[in-house]
């Protein structure tokens, strides 16, 4: 594995929380992720709530950056969609923090998205959920937030069509629910489960780190379970300090530090290899001379 040089910094973007114990998750993946890293320098921020428990700002990230010697800043979203923070807000941040700052080189990397890393650590927590009593009869629901925006909604049916590929001899349905903002809420999944005949559900939240949404998961839960009594319904962990996770984060801050990361097409916001076939293909039409076998 190459090591990056040490004129780079690693500028970890995540969303924030007024979450006590999700600010100290932060600080734990942080760590995780640091130790993996070193000698790279990694910093943590948060778009949010900046200041609580001294998390710093993007703008205060990236002075730290620019404080240990760096030239080059990857910046990466600890987000797992294209939504409208990532869209907009990260890159806002990021350009008044060079203007008031200083500036250096940036690389922005894409959001999480549903990359095969993150597939293996929902099936993960879904089997720990469902128990060794589980069989084919199995329904797995993961569990969004939730957001106005119709793309980032649709990317986590993408996750749970891509996890139904690679998992359906151990599930019999993988369906979506969503915390808020939008539908199917959780109680209409899994009552749509029951109806198809699932007869033990498992509800992955699919959430990187813990926080108020995501504790409101089992208030629904507590609720629903009394309706469908012969149904053993479980919830698993969010994603957190899965090592699947900490591997994702590592391989793609390795490609931006490596200058590996895809900056053009499709492949540069949906992460998936799935869309490296399109970059390539656009790529070789732009070249003269070029022919398509």
């Amino acid at each position: 594995m190459s090591e990056a040089p040490q004129d780079q910094a690693l500028l970890l973007m995540a969303h924030g929380s007024r979450d006590a114990e999700a600010r100290a998750e932060y600080r734990r993946i942080h760590a995780a992720l640091a130790e993996r890293m070193a000698p790279t320098p990694v910093v943590f921020s948060v778009l949010e709530f900046p200041g609580d428990d001294d998390l710093p700002s993007i703008e205060d990230g990236w002075r730290a950056c620019l404080r240990l010697g760096a030239e080059r800043i990857v910046a990466m979203p600890f987000f797992l969609f294209p939504a409208g923070h990532v869209r907009e807000d990260l890159p806002n941040e990021l350009r008044a923090a060079r203007e008031a700052a200083g500036s250096a080189d940036l690389e922005l990397l894409p959001p999480l998205g549903a990359a095969d890393e993150l597939l293996d650590a929902v099936e993960a927590r879904a089997s720990d959920a469902a128990g060794p009593e589980a069989g084919p009869g199995t329904a797995l629901i993961l569990v969004g937030a939730g957001t106005s925006d119709p793309d980032a909604n649709g990317d986590l049916c993408k996750a749970a069509r891509l996890l139904w590929e690679r998992f359906n001899a151990r599930y019999a349905l993988v369906e979506t629910a969503w915390v808020s903002l939008t539908r199917p809420t959780i109680a209409e999944a899994v009552d749509r489960c029951v109806r198809l005949g699932a007869d033990r559900v498992a509800l992955v939240p699919y959430f990187l780190n813990t926080g108020i949404l995501l504790k409101r998961i089992d208030a629904r839960l507590a609720e629903i379970r009394p309706e469908h009594p012969s149904v053993p319904i479980a919830r698993g962990s969010h994603l957190g300090l899965h090592p699947r996770l900490l591997d994702l984060l590592e391989r793609r801050a390795r490609e931006g530090l490596d200058r590996r990361a895809p900056t053009d097409g499709p492949m540069a916001v949906c992460g998936r290899p799935s869309c490296a076939s399109v970059v390539s293909g656009r790529a070789m039409l732009r070249r003269p001379g070029a022919s398509i076998c």
